[in-house]
């Protein structure tokens, strides 16, 4: 008996329980194009600077977030980056536990932001405040990803990171 009402009840809890699932994640496919930066970053000089095309995914839940984007540039250089993290978040709706994967081309790598006047290396503090302003101009900030173990990074501006989250 448990089970025939089981099966009649079914087709009307399963799709709400998909719904809701859904309603915690998504993704998303994106493409554009933008300028494409690779810096040195021990003499904080640019070296390219190109138009570059873009295409890949984001997605994001409760609890992580992934952005996969490849770069074309105008010379057919190509750029992989990866960012995958995990997080949870506290009572307050402070992050806690954040574990990041960060990789270029495959091969692993940081995120690091930068001033593009002057390529100084931006502090967290620095981009926390810019976040406060009630209208924030990220136009002269690099998102950079740099591999580990080098000193060259290759930049996006971050105002286009910042867009598709």
């Amino acid at each position: 008996m448990a089970i025939k009402k089981l099966l009649l009840v079914l087709p009307v809890i399963l799709p709400m329980a998909l719904g809701s699932v859904s309603a915690l994640a998504m993704v998303g496919e994106v493409t554009g194009d933008t300028t494409c930066t690779t810096v040195s970053l021990s003499n904080k000089k640019a070296l390219k600077k190109t138009p570059c095309h873009f295409e890949g995914s984001v997605g994001a839940s409760m609890v992580y977030a992934v952005q996969q984007l490849n770069f074309t540039t105008a010379s057919n250089e190509t750029f992989s980056t990866v960012n995958n993290a995990s997080f949870r978040f506290g009572d307050h709706a402070e992050m806690l536990d954040l574990e990041e994967t960060i990789s270029i081309n495959d091969k692993p790598a940081e995120v690091i932001k930068l001033d593009s006047r002057t390529l100084k290396r931006l502090t967290k503090i620095e981009i926390d405040n810019l976040h406060k302003k009630k209208n924030p101009d990220f136009s002269k900030v690099l998102q950079c990803f740099k591999p580990i173990k080098k000193n060259t990074a290759f930049c996006i501006p971050y105002g286009l990171i910042y867009g598709m989250s």
